[in-house]
């Protein structure tokens, strides 16, 4: 009897150390598998506070400032120069996101532009009221939350609603505003200025935390928008090209 009995007591011993041993191992395989559900919650809640400082996928916002334009000439026939004078500009844009880092934005720019411009020994003052239309593809560094600076390039449209020319600039379409000399040997210059050209574009900024932008941006024709002829018994022959050119500085400010 004592001996079963011990036996038995042995017996009882060893199931409680191995019950023991056993819950040991399901506390520290419990215990892992909560460090781990943290670490993915952790994790997880991280990504979710880097998505929520990003950018909304379409933003918006607007524009003002000032600028600068003259034109580059071309082909000069005789001295002619142009001299930048200061405008001003307003306007509009769309962000559209493409990833933490890089968006396209199209903008639509009003705008007052003038120069000196000298085809003579006089000086005139060009003047146009247009719209622009860039579109631009930005990349973006920095902390999205705290504040990043933006650069891109892009292409541009330009339209003049209206403008005023010297005397012999009768018409920005019109080439035979000024009406050739009845000597068909004499050359006579004919003007022709266009309305629309249109170019390519590029722009460096910094945007705050708070929406606050500050930018600078060039803008420069890749199509003559005037066309300076001598007429030669009735045959026009081109002798000058001009291709405007403009920069910017401007406020803005981003809806978040």
């Amino acid at each position: 009897m004592k001996k079963t009995a011990c036996i038995l007591v042995m017996v009882a011993l060893a199931l409680n150390v191995a019950a023991q041993t056993q819950d040991a191992k399901i506390q520290a395989s419990l215990d892992e598998v909560k460090a781990q559900l943290v670490e993915f919650n952790t994790e997880h809640m991280l990504d979710s506070l880097d998505q929520e400082k990003l950018p909304r996928l379409v933003s918006g916002g607007l524009l003002a400032g000032a600028n600068m334009s003259n034109f580059i000439i071309t082909r000069n026939h005789k001295p002619m120069s142009s001299y930048m004078r200061i405008g001003a500009e307003f306007g509009g844009f769309l962000d559209f996101r493409i990833t933490k880092h890089f968006s396209i934005q199209p903008q639509v720019i009003f705008c007052a532009q003038q120069n000196y411009f000298a085809a003579t020994d006089t000086l005139n003052t060009l003047w146009s009221f247009a719209a622009e239309i860039p579109v631009y593809f930005l990349g973006r560094f920095g902390n999205m939350e705290k504040g990043y600076i933006q650069f891109g390039g892009g292409l541009f449209t330009h339209f003049t609603f209206a403008s005023n020319v010297p005397d012999k600039f009768k018409s920005w379409d019109d080439p035979t505003s000024v009406k050739p000399s009845e000597d068909p040997h004499d050359y006579k210059e004919l003007y022709n200025l266009h309305d629309n050209h249109f170019g390519i574009c590029a722009t460096v900024g910094y945007e705050f935390s708070f929406g606050m932008q500050i930018n600078a941006s060039y803008k420069i024709s890749v199509s003559d928008i005037a066309s300076f002829y001598k007429r030669n018994k009735g045959q026009e022959i081109a002798d000058a090209l001009i291709f405007p050119q403009s920069v910017s500085l401007t406020l803005g400010y981003r809806w978040r």
